[in-house]
């Protein structure tokens, strides 16, 4: 910036002197014959008017033509190096900002390292694990949904995502923060990211009654019983572990396009329902140890989904509380199926 800054003032000031001499060398002829009337006063021969004073006039022509061809090219070739040194300025002081507000709104459920952590369910008094965001744009590098990771950050800010503890941060959503805060935590969350792809830190230490209760309970009941999704009482009678875990890693697609996700992180539907076999086999542990002691008849066969959810409706509709009616209304609009 400074070099340009002297370039110009030289250029500047040597066109200043070209007009000076210029205006200075008129002037002086002009003085010599201003006691002389006009119509006798001499003028340039042919001779002069075709060499000497149109050769000066070319050669000022030619040192500003050769000036400005010279100045041009060079300030071009400094412009690129200047915007990206401007550029990567303006990122530092958004990365340096965005830390502020990241520490200040989101590390208490996300870690102060990006590191995932726990925030309080929506749903119960059990916690909810929150997704690491120092990895997010190796886990979305490949997500058909999601073609610009930063956009993908932003408008996550902006909206928030219902049903979830994360909340809307945006202020054209009812939320407290500018476009800009909200575009700073984005750039300090991409300039600190990591390339291995992790379990986030709650989701790790979750236990298998955690994992049911904040991804299954709603569609398959609290109790096992079946909502929208079928029945998980006698579960065990009808697959093996294995087979539980294949469910539960890729999930299930219904002929009426209800969807039971997957919760693994190769076919998880929700960004924040992705976990690790690990995880995974706790929840068919916590399955296992679910299980009443006394099955009915009908535990080892296929247990059709939505019959808890009419049972459900049938028990609002004779006022049998509210409660089972409200459950009933949540899984009309849930999606799920299962085993």
């Amino acid at each position: 910036m400074f070099t340009n800054a002297i370039a110009i003032g030289i250029l500047v000031l040597a066109g200043i002197l070209v007009i000076v001499l210029l205006t200075t060398n008129a002037n002086r002829r002009r003085r010599r014959l201003e006691d002389v009337p006009p119509g006798m006063r001499p003028a340039y021969s042919d001779e002069e008017l075709e060499r000497s004073v149109l050769e000066r006039y070319m050669q000022w022509g030619m040192v500003l033509t050769v000036g400005l061809a010279l100045f041009f090219p060079l300030y071009w070739l400094n412009e690129s190096r200047r915007l990206n040194s401007e550029t990567q300025d303006f990122f530092v002081e958004a990365v340096v900002r965005g830390e502020e507000q990241y520490q200040a709104n989101c590390a208490e459920c996300h870690a102060p390292d990006m590191g995932g952590g726990a925030a309080p369910s929506p749903y119960s008094d059990s916690s909810w694990p929150v997704p690491a965001l120092n990895n997010i744009a190796t886990r979305y590098a490949e997500n058909r949904n999601v073609t610009d990771v930063q956009d993908f950050i932003i408008q996550t800010l902006q909206r928030g995502r219902p049903g979830t503890p994360m909340p809307t941060w945006g202020g054209a959503y009812g939320g407290p923060m500018t476009d800009q805060q909200i575009e700073d935590i984005t750039a300090y969350i991409l300039a600190n990211q990591v390339e291995e792809v992790t379990e986030a830190t709650a989701a790790a230490n979750v236990s298998g009654e955690e994992l049911y209760v904040g991804n299954c309970a709603k569609c398959h009941g609290e109790d096992l019983e079946g909502v929208v999704g079928p029945s998980l009482i006698g579960v065990t009678e009808r697959h093996s572990p294995e087979d539980i875990l294949g469910i539960l890693t890729s999930g299930i697609l219904m002929p009426t396009g209800v969807v039971m996700p997957g919760f693994s992180e190769q076919h998880y539907m929700y960004e924040d329902a992705r976990y690790t076999e690990d995880a995974l086999r706790r929840l068919v542990t916590y399955l296992q140890e679910r299980q009443p002691a006394q099955l009915p008849e009908s535990a080892g066969q296929y247990q059709t989904p939505g019959e808890g959810q009419q049972a459900a409706l049938d028990s609002a509709a004779d006022g049998g509380g509210g409660g089972d009616g409200e459950a009933a209304d949540e899984a009309e609009s849930g999606a799920g199926a299962g085993a």
